[in-house]
């Protein structure tokens, strides 16, 4: 052919689960399938038997496919394996920062009157909105109903599946919303803030008075949502996130843990100051310091606050970007210590082997994953006093250098 280009005929759709659920008796969440569409018509099924309708039931999951993709992301989250410095460089970056002032004076209104009647500050809400959404740039691209279906399928997360798939019926059974147009990420969540269905259910808010919480397009439902979540989650009014701190020489650096909790007296009396070398302010409840590089990198003194930030996302990476966010969006300073950015890199393969080398010398790792969490800094805190180091629970080159001197291969 010359002078017109060939049309390639679309390729249909792949087909969906082909099951039909009305022939099954699943009584519980299924956590075995021989396939993806076995999978879904087992929930179906399952979902039934939990008294949701039919015909619901069969609308809500038309649409879904199978997505390998799905479960790929569930293990690649940044937030836990990147180095909170690079992580961080990403979330609170310059344009982000500038971005979020102006999306601020464009909301400054309901966030003082959502601050004002929550008690959660107006820079937290907007640090949730950048880091989860980009401001709203990026909800995610996949239903809600095919995205936990295939967590529940490959991710070995069936138990969560089930009971957020459960919420999702709920929510369009109630009518808020079509189950076409509940888009969010490969997770599952929804809207600004990404709120998983639970949490609609549970905490979501009508603020603006239409009939239902919409968290894809009313600012005043998405923030008074986010602000009831943080309140049920633990945060104190009046009480700030935290700030960045200077510990002072011999500091005990096995206590700068999630679960080392002090009043902030404690800290007082070793001398503990802020950054730019005031005394510590007087807060109530406990606190603890916090160290996300060990004892050459910034050092962070965190409240009951946010550990509310922890439970919207289990990640200290992440609290710590949505408190920096916020705080300047709203004019407040950047971290002002220095990270260890020339620290090399664990590959996964050299976490895993940390874990298990660790393990092999008798400490509780938890699970052998690659993921440096809470059990194994206190294992690598432990080591490090074995060996006469500082117990800051920072995960090195060096660290496993030496643990492969002293375990076998």
């Amino acid at each position: 052919m010359t002078g017109a280009q060939a049309t390639v005929p679309a390729m249909p759709a792949p087909p969906g689960p082909a099951e039909d659920f009305h022939m099954l008796d699943q009584t519980t969440c299924p956590t075995e399938a021989a396939s993806y569409g076995d999978w879904v018509a087992r929930f179906q099924s399952y979902a039934q038997h939990q008294g949701k309708r039919p015909d619901m039931i069969q609308t809500a999951f038309a649409t879904v496919r199978e997505n390998p993709s799905i479960s790929a992301s569930a293990g690649k989250q940044p937030e836990f394996v990147t180095p909170v410095w690079t992580y961080m460089s990403k979330a609170v970056s310059p344009s982000r920062i500038a971005k979020g002032q102006q999306k601020y004076a464009e909301n400054a209104a309901i966030l003082a009157a959502v601050q004002r009647d929550y008690g959660v500050p107006d820079s937290v809400l907007m640090g949730i909105w950048g880091i989860e959404t980009d401001f709203g740039n990026n909800f995610g691209d996949v239903n809600v109903f095919e995205a936990l279906s295939n967590l529940g399928y490959r991710a070995n997360r069936a138990p969560f599946a089930c009971k957020e798939l459960l919420a999702a019926l709920d929510i369009v059974d109630a009518g808020h919303i079509a189950p076409n147009r509940m888009i969010g990420s490969w997770a599952g969540a929804m809207g600004h803030s990404q709120f998983l269905p639970t949490n609609y259910v549970s905490v979501a808010v009508d603020r603006d008075g239409t009939g239902a919480p919409d968290l894809w397009t009313s600012m005043p439902d998405v923030f008074a949502s986010t602000a009831n979540m943080l309140r049920r989650d633990g945060w104190q009014p009046g009480v700030p996130w935290g700030f960045e701190v200077k510990l002072p020489p011999g500091f005990p650096y096995g206590e700068a843990e999630l679960d080392q909790q002090r009043p902030i007296s404690h800290w007082q009396s070793l001398g503990v100051r802020r950054i730019d070398g005031t005394a510590l302010p007087n807060l109530s409840g406990n606190t603890s310091i916090l160290l996300l590089a060990g004892y050459k990198g910034p050092a962070f003194l965190i409240t009951d606050s946010f550990r509310a930030l922890l439970k919207y996302n289990y990640s200290t990476s992440y609290a710590l970007s949505v408190a920096y966010l916020g705080d300047q969006i709203k004019g407040g300073s950047g971290i002002v210590a220095a990270w260890p950015v020339n620290e090399p890199r664990l590959n996964l393969d050299e976490r895993i082997e940390v874990q298990e080398r660790l393990r092999q010398l008798g400490y509780d790792i938890g699970a052998s994953d690659g993921v440096l969490g809470l059990k194994s800094r206190k294992a690598a805190r432990q080591f490090q006093k074995q060996i006469g180091w500082p117990q800051d629970g920072f995960i090195t080159k060096s660290l496993l250098m030496e643990l492969r001197r002293r375990t076998i291969s």
